[in-house]
């Protein structure tokens, strides 16, 4: 009973301050979101980190698949660039991806295609692997693999530009490949997307498909 009384005269001392403190209880949220808040945005952050490279990826992949069908349809093949050639050259057929082209087509009329990349992605970072196969079992899909100096500056991409196979152009088996630097680094909670040097990560986007039936430039005895 002494104890009681002891702990009803202590109560009765503190008064209405123990009984506000008691009910005062506005800076629990703040504490509880210092020990929450920052996991919570660090989650935020990865989730982003990761989307943003998953978004780069699809776009790249849409651009590929324009690209598979200006040399699908004879585009790249048999029209003539404004600076004179027929056939588009590797560079030519980069800068169609990137900011579009126009030109003329075997008949002598105007053709044109707009810009495929977009404007998230960086025509300095793209690189473009073309080839032929024999057959769809053989065709490779692999990833170009990119070679660096000492001083981490790329050097070699291991790619080339070849849809002629010799013969007609008709019925070949193409292999598009669209490789893409997406410069990223280390995100919240230890993920590492990180697969090149210079903190990039390298997208490709595959595209592989039969040429149509399309007529060659008369300038060109094969196409």
């Amino acid at each position: 009973m002494a104890i009681l009384r002891s702990i009803i005269r202590a109560r009765k001392a503190i008064g209405p301050l123990g009984r506000n403190l008691w009910k005062n209880r506005a800076g629990t949220a703040v504490m509880e979101f210092a020990i929450v808040g920052p996991a919570f945005i660090a989650l935020l952050l990865a989730i982003m980190y990761t989307m943003l490279i998953y978004l780069a990826q699809q776009m790249l992949e849409t651009a590929a698949e324009g690209a598979g069908r200006l040399v699908l349809t004879g585009f790249v093949q048999t029209t003539k660039a404004p600076n004179g050639t027929v056939g588009l050259s590797a560079s030519d057929f980069k800068n169609a991806i990137c900011n579009g082209l126009s030109g003329t087509n075997p008949n002598g009329e105007a053709v044109s295609t707009p810009a495929l990349l977009p404007p998230l992605l960086s025509c300095s970072r793209l690189t473009v692997n073309v080839t032929t196969a024999t057959s769809y079992n053989v065709a490779s899909g692999a990833s170009p693999t990119f070679v660096y100096d000492s001083k981490g500056v790329l050097v070699s991409t291991g790619t080339g530009y070849n849809y002629q196979s010799g013969g007609s152009g008709k019925n070949r088996i193409i292999v598009l490949q669209l490789i893409y630097l997406w410069p990223t680094g280390k995100g919240p909670l230890g993920l590492n997307l990180i697969d090149e040097p210079n903190a990039n990560r390298k997208l490709v986007a595959t595209s592989v498909f039969t040429t149509e039936d399309y007529t060659c430039d008369a300038s060109q005895s094969s196409c």
